[in-house]
């Protein structure tokens, strides 16, 4: 009889404690997904790669500083990190349950396709692919911020449309300010910061790199998502070089822009309502 009533306490017991660890799966919310693509990477094969890496949409380098010689692949890496570092250890980003996670946490090549495939496998909530900007003229300055605009009458390979353009231009106003701002102290003009997509078409569609958010914006798990890329700043400027990647002030810089970032995306997270029901998959 003891064996019995001891046998019954023990099944009601591990019961009990299945109910609780049930209960609280249960109740553990879902992480926030941000995932960050550092673009570029990887290096220049002779006679095997081009600028785009034989077509995949994403090239191994892009720009480079011109006094120092500063590799535009290197500091998407090293931002990206610095990004990461500033989510881990920000009681705010704990307090919204956000998770980081990068395309790639070394220098490698990946295309277009692969990077999206990160931010579709993850169900990003955030997808940003980091860029630094060059022109022609080597003068100019500022942050620039590309969305997939709401029609694009060719782009690649596709004919598509972004239903979620509202939210995407949106949430890149909100990024642009806060990088823009982030860099003033340093020598930054916040009132030259753009985002383009607005009304100009594709948006650059063809520039490299944008060839990914076109990918990931036409995967339908990603309705919740908003998505874009930023050039952070014109590093092929002399000027920018000087007070950007100055050995002082670069650390200083980009710990300025990852606080800036973790800031407006938790601020996006907080105010952000996605859209109800993903729209039909086109594939």
């Amino acid at each position: 009889m003891k064996i019995q009533s001891s046998l019954i306490a023990a099944a009601a017991a591990i019961f009990s404690v299945s109910c609780l660890i049930a209960l609280a799966q249960e109740k553990a919310p879902e992480p926030r997904v941000v995932v960050l693509d550092p673009g570029h990477g990887g290096r220049y094969i002779p006679g095997k790669t081009d600028g785009t890496q034989r077509g995949d949409g994403s090239s191994w380098n892009n720009t480079k500083s011109p006094k120092k010689g500063i590799l535009e692949k290197d500091l998407t890496l090293e931002y990206a990190l610095e990004i990461k570092k500033a989510f881990e250890a920000s009681a705010r980003a704990k307090g919204l349950n956000i998770k980081v996670v990068l395309t790639r946490y070394e220098d490698k090549h990946m295309s277009a396709l692969s990077r999206a495939a990160v931010a579709v496998q993850q169900s990003a909530d955030v997808f940003i692919s980091l860029h630094f900007n060059a022109s022609g003229s080597h003068r100019a300055h500022g942050t620039k911020v590309f969305i997939s605009s709401e029609k694009h009458p060719y782009w690649e390979y596709v004919n598509f449309n972004n239903p979620y353009a509202k939210e995407d231009r949106a949430f890149a106003h909100q990024l642009a300010d806060a990088v823009a701002g982030a860099l003033e102290p340093f020598g930054g003009d916040p009132e030259n910061r753009y985002v383009h997509g607005d009304s100009k078409g594709d948006g650059g569609f063809f520039k490299d790199g944008l060839r990914m958010l076109g990918y990931a914006r036409q995967d339908s798990h990603l309705y919740q998502a908003v998505m874009n890329l930023i050039e952070i700043e014109f590093i092929d400027n002399p000027r920018v070089e000087s007070w950007l990647l100055s050995e002082e002030t670069r650390p200083l810089a980009r710990k300025a822009v990852a606080l800036s970032m973790v800031d407006a995306i938790c601020d996006h997270f907080e105010n952000f309502t996605p859209p109800s029901a993903p729209r039909k998959a086109r594939y």
